[in-house]
This record gives structure tokens, sequence and C-alpha cells, in this order.
């Protein structure tokens, strides 16, 4: 294949019957599908039949790679993967960081499709054209950073997708990461590798390089980037401080409890605690960066007792959790002993591999309320009291990834333990979308345009997705910096008078022009992580791409394609039953977030006026004919 940027080849593994292929990628699918979520939903509609059992030898693990992975492109470090999901049926998309893409390509390969099942646990290790399945014995019931340290020590220099003892028992809300620190797989990635017996994926360094069609153009693209990057005013902070850095001043008014219908406030010196938490973490922190990263935003932290965490974000909330024995954690202890017991969870469910944010986070308040309410009690639990301890909380996570006990009623995901533990309980059910939590309570906020991408996106909730179109991490930004974001993100002139009026924006028309612009990140191999995208616009994508493969695209045949990709994406969900009715926002948004300072109520954007369920229907209905309008510009 002549076209800059790509390896050229697709890599087949069949662990039932240990057979190994090599497919030439096809020159014609590169230029409709352009790599990484868009091959993968082209490889996905081809190889998984909509109605396949997710935990069968006949659903296939499919990571991509994109056209920008394997170049010094900063940022350009993203491993995509597609597969059926065992949490609710669907097919997610999701990306990790590290260094997997790069190696994957350094061996020839764009794209690997795993399928069948071993009779007995493996590993995979790819190293050019030598290709092994070997026997995992000897790591299987490791953890999932134990098990990357011990095959990092035979197979070293590699990038390694693990997964942990969630991932064994076929824990439907298992999640794992790429390299220790790049996580992926939410809805079940994990248990899927897990029903196949495949303890990991290494990818070894190989020995090619990626061509590129037009290496000094591409190299004053980057040196442009890097310039923007290194003048970037925050940027000295964000080495210091690492994604922290970023997100320390968006802590909301509390953390949401008792099933969505509480608000329990922070303590009244949180102003004072927040930067006795920060100068903790910048201290502690060693930073770590995935392939290309100029921002090296990942934390390596040693704690004093000599345990070593690793963490892709690790949030003012959780370390603000501890002081409130309400919330879960420990009620007591100085900050930094606070701080450490919010680390020691995160490890701990890192390494187990659990997905915390879209699904244990709030399955364990769901259950925990469930007890307090009386509709379970010790006898439901197998003897377990839950109360709102760090002690319960730590429990509740190793039970869940092990499958013991009332764990293995937890472990396939909200709606499945509400339906077994019968008693109403599934009509309790409150904030999920597709089987997953709403991570981020718009009433807390305003209805932001990551909220609707939370309820459109395709196979899970996600809101970065719409995010991309509008600055939506807090409200009310001035209607001139929405305009300009638009711009950025690549929606046409022709398109502004529908989507913005002298004093608002359409919300629902623009989500699907955030979408794209994110979508193709996704298919170039590219990090959005917002302090990385900020220096990114479609015309900046544009020119890379031609300088990468040769191939002359402007922004708008690059939108274009982002476009058709994720209609083909919401077609193969649509395919496994999922329709616009899955997309309605949950009931507990129009009731009042109660707390002891006053109740929450769901707003709009610029946050004046009261939203009905109405309102957000009629934000689904302009993005549903916005996406029809625009399935390919």
């Amino acid at each position: 294949m002549q076209i800059g940027g790509y390896a050229g080849n697709i890599l087949y593994a069949n662990l039932t019957d240990g057979s190994i292929r090599k497919h030439p990628l096809d020159e014609d699918v590169v230029r409709e599908w352009i790599g990484g979520a868009g091959i993968n939903t082209k490889l996905a509609i081809d190889l998984i039949p909509p109605g396949t059992d997710a935990l069968s030898a006949r659903n296939a693990i499919i990571l991509g790679t994109g056209p920008f992975n394997g170049t010094f492109i900063p940022g350009a470090s993203q491993t995509m993967s597609t597969y059926k999901s065992p949490l609710n049926g669907s097919f997610p998309q999701s990306n990790g960081g590290g260094n997997f893409s790069h190696f994957l390509k350094s061996s020839g390969y764009d794209h690997l499709v795993i399928t069948g099942r071993s009779p007995w646990p493996v590993y995979i290790t790819i190293e050019d054209d030598n290709i092994s399945l070997r026997h995992a014995s000897d790591v299987w019931g490791m953890d999932g950073y134990d098990a990357v340290d011990e095959l990092r020590l035979r197979h070293s220099p590699c990038s390694i997708i693990p997964i942990g003892i969630a991932g064994e028992r076929q824990v439907a809300i298992s999640v794992t990461n790429i390299d220790k620190v790049g996580s992926i797989g939410s809805g079940g990635l994990a248990a899927v590798m897990g029903s196949k017996n495949l303890k990991a994926i290494v990818a070894c360094m190989g020995s090619r390089t990626v061509e590129v069609a037009e290496p000094d153009r591409l190299k004053r693209l980057v040196d442009e980037i890097l310039e923007k990057v290194n003048s970037y005013h925050l940027r000295t902070e964000m080495m210091d401080g690492g994604s922290m850095a970023m997100t320390r001043d968006w802590m909301l008014p509390g953390i949401v409890s008792r099933n969505s219908s509480e608000l329990i406030p922070y303590p009244s010196n949180m102003s004072e605690l927040k930067p006795q938490f920060y100068e903790l973490h910048k201290a502690s922190r060693k930073k770590i960066a995935c392939a290309t990263c100029p921002m090296s935003d990942k934390d390596r932290i040693d704690l004093p007792n000599g345990r070593t965490i690793y963490d892709t974000a690790v949030f003012m909330e959780m370390a603000a959790m501890t002081y409130s024995p309400a919330l879960g954690y420990a009620a007591e202890g100085s900050t930094a002993d606070r701080y450490a017991l919010a680390l020691q969870y995160y490890d701990l469910i890192n390494r187990l591999g659990l997905d915390r944010v879209y699904n244990f986070q709030g399955l364990a308040d769901f259950i925990i309320t469930l007890y307090e309410d009386g509709i379970i009690n010790r006898a439901s639990t197998g003897g377990l009291e839950l109360d709102r301890s760090y002690e319960t909380l730590i429990k509740l996570v190793r039970i869940t990834a092990n499958r013991e006990g009332l764990g293995d009623v937890l472990a396939d995901g909200v709606l499945s333990a509400a339906h077994n533990i019968g008693h109403g309980a599934l009509e309790l059910v409150q904030n999920v979308v597709k089987g997953q939590f709403i991570a981020f309570d718009p009433r807390m906020s305003g209805f932001l345009p990551m909220h609707l991408g939370m309820l459109v996106h395709p196979g899970r909730t996600l809101g970065v997705s719409a995010a991309m179109g509008a600055p939506s991490y807090s409200p009310g930004w001035p209607l001139p910096e929405l305009v300009k974001h638009a711009e950025r993100c690549g929606v046409p002139a022709q398109d502004m008078g529908r989507l913005f009026t002298s004093d608002s924006f359409n919300l629902g028309r623009l989500a699907k022009h955030g979408e794209d612009f994110f979508s193709l990140f996704n298919m170039l191999g590219q990090c959005h992580r917002l302090y990385i995208s900020r220096f990114y616009s479609m015309q900046t994508l544009a020119s890379l791409y031609s300088a990468v493969t040769g191939i002359n695209a402007t922004a708008a045949d690059l939108k274009s394609a982002s476009a058709r990709m994720w209609n083909a994406w919401r077609g193969l969900n649509t395919a496994a039953g999922y329709t616009h009715g899955d997309d309605l926002p949950p009931d507990v948004w129009f009731k009042p977030l109660k707390s002891p300072v006053q109740e929450y109520r769901l707003y709009d954007y610029f946050l004046k006026r009261e939203l009905s369920r109405g309102d957000i229907e009629n934000y689904l209905d302009e993005y549903y004919a916005e996406r029809e309008a625009g399935s390919d510009t």
C-alpha cells in the first residue's frame, strides 16, 4: 500500500485453534474509514453478528490504530477497542493511551482481531512476524499491575494490555489499563478477554518504522503545534500537577449520594483543604507521559509505605471524600492520611480491574442505599453489613472483582443486580443510561453538551464526545467563545445560523458536530484529552493527515468521513437492539437534588431557565435532525 502513515496489515489471531494470519490493509477501506475507530467499526460490522453472545468464542476483540500513531505528532498515542459488550449487549468504543499503538505498528500491524477461546490461559506476544500464544497459567490470578511487571521482565521493551482478577472472573463492569496508565474497555473488554482465557496482549518493539508522505511538511506542522504547547500558560503547572492541575477547580458543591437523591456538601473549610491536597499531590507524583505526549498528565505516586500507585487522573473529589464518613470513606486522620486512603482505593480498583467512574461508584452507593432503606438485609448480603465506611467500600471492591457472595450479584452491573435482588429494586434504579451511571449529575452544573452526549453516545454513556463541540465542563461560557470553539471543531459557516442566535445556541444540533470532531480523533489515533486537543482544529488535523498520508484531504472531507463512521457505528448498535428510547433522560433529573443547604434543579446551560423533560426531548429531536441532515457533512 502506497499511503503514508500505515503499517499496512491487519493481524488475525484465533485462540481456539491457534491460527495466526496477516491480511493486507485494503487501500479503498483506508480511504473510506481512515483507521482507528473507523476501520474497527467496519471490521465489527463484517465480523460480529449483532446477536452474538458477548462471552462466546464468536465475539471478536478488535484493537485499532490510526495513521497518526507511530509518528511524532503530539498526543498520537491512542489505541481504539471495539467488541460486543457483556454489560449491555451493545458495541461500545473505548480508547486508551500508553505505548501500545506505537509498538503494534512497529511490528507491521494497524489492527488486531482476536477471536475464539483458548482451552487454557494464554497471552499473546507480537514481534514483527513472530506471533506467539504463550501459556499464562503462572500469571493467571495476578492483578493487572503485577502481571504487567512480570511480562515486562520477559519481553521488554514492550507495551501490555493485561486483565486483572475482575476480567478473569468475567465481571461485566470490568475495565483494564494499557501499561498501567491508559484506561480502556468500559463495558467489559476485560471480561471478554477473560472469557477467551486471554490474560494479556503484549506488543513488543518491532523493527519497522512508519513512513509518512511529506516528512518536511509534517515536521513544520508539528513544530507549530509544539510552539503553542510550550507557550501554553498552564503547561508548567500541568507538568508539576498532572491532570489535577487542570481539574482541581472543577469541584462541584458536594458528592451525589443516596441513589442520586441527595447531595452531601463538602466540609465548610474545603477552600483550605484543597491546596493542602494539591500540594501533597504535586510533592508525591512523578509524571508519566504516553507516547509523544508533551504534557505528562499521568501519575505515578510513591506512598510512604513503599506502595507505588498509578493513575490517569487523581481527582480532587476523591481526596475530599475522605472527610465525610457519610460518603464512604474514613472520618479521621490527617490530610496526608486521607489522601493516602483515597489513593489506595484508586490503586485497588485499578489493579483488580473495575470500572470506577461509570459503574462501580454508583453501584456501591445504590446497594448501600437499598440496605439503608430496608429493601435488602444481611440475609440478602451474605451477612455483610453495608454502611458508608471506607472498610465497607473496600470489601465491596474485592467481592465484586472476585464474584464472591453479594459481589457475584453486583458483578454484572446495576440493572442485572437490581433484577436479581427483586423487591422492586429495578424500579429504584436512577441516573442510569444504557446500563451505566451518569457520572456527572446535570442538576449541579446546568445541562451541558456533555450531558446530552451521555444520553446519545452509542453503546455506552460518555459525555466527552458532544463536549468536543463546546467547552462544556462548566456552564455559562460567553457566546462568542462558543462560536469560536465551534469553528475550530469544523462547523461549516453555512450551519452557524441554525446553531447560534444572538444570545444562545442550539445544544442538540451543536452536539452532533462535537461528536464528529471527537470521532475523527479516534479514527486518527489522536488523544482528545482537553489539554492536548485544545491545540488542534479540524483544519490542523486535515493538514496533518495530508502530510502523513499523501491524501489531499480538506477539513470538510475528514468531517464527512467522521460523520459516516459515527452513523455506521450507531447503526451497528441499532442492529443490536438500541433505539431512540434508550437515549431518554432518567426521571431523577427532573426531581430536586436535596442538600442541607439548598435544592438543586435541572437548569439550562446559562443557568437561567429550569428544564422539563420536554425540553430535553426537544434537544434530542434537534440532535437527530442534525445527524440526519448532515450525515455526510
